[in-house]
């Protein structure tokens, strides 16, 4: 039981650091450091992380940990509160790192949809929302992967992938890149 609840514990720690998305266009105009506005900017590293910070995590089916894998699982409506995302989820599997320092791989399957809220410099409430078919995130390289009719939307602005292999790959410097087919519209909402 000891073993469950630390399990449960580092899980939560870990999730917690999780970037769910940090989404913006490549070209050197819609740079994080060239001021931009970024059209699809979910950028969850770029908010400060509160102190004593938790991650709460639910399943309505059941909840496994696999002490000698290092593996923790999570199945049937999975929801992820955390206070920089909501991520939702059918079954979301964490495999932490060597010595359970840090996380190795986050995978989170079907119907997946991470909704985070920002606020933008002129005060207005922006929600951001990133879904797929399967989601996974790697803290070695920062990427967070959307597969399966993967979508983004910031505000009024949208990508959508327009076949189910379409993958979308955001990165933590705040970068991104679609491969595969995919519609983009960005909304002037005519503010100077």
């Amino acid at each position: 039981m000891k073993n469950s609840l630390l399990s449960i514990a580092a899980v939560a720690l870990l999730l917690s650091a999780w970037p769910a998305l940090a989404q913006t266009n490549e070209s050197p105009t819609m740079a994080p450091d060239s001021g931009a506005k970024n059209p699809f900017g979910m950028n969850i590293m770029g908010k400060e992380r509160p102190k004593d910070a938790k991650t709460e995590i639910t399943a309505t089916k059941q909840a496994t940990f696999d002490n000698a894998a290092s593996v923790a699982e999570f199945e049937g409506r999975v929801v992820v509160k955390d206070p920089q995302f909501t991520l939702f989820c059918e079954r979301l599997k964490v495999t932490l790192g060597k010595d359970r320092k840090g996380m190795q791989l986050v995978e989170a399957f079907e119907n997946v949809v991470i909704v985070q809220e920002n606020t933008e410099s002129s005060g207005e409430k922006i929600k951001s929302i990133g879904r797929g078919g399967k989601v996974v995130y790697n803290p070695e390289t920062g990427e967070v992967t959307l597969s399966i009719w993967p979508s983004v939307q910031h505000g009024i602005n949208t990508q959508v992938g327009t076949d189910e292999s379409t993958i979308m790959i955001m990165s933590r410097n705040g970068k991104s890149r679609t491969i595969g087919t995919s519609k983009t519209v960005i909304t002037d909402s005519g503010a100077r």
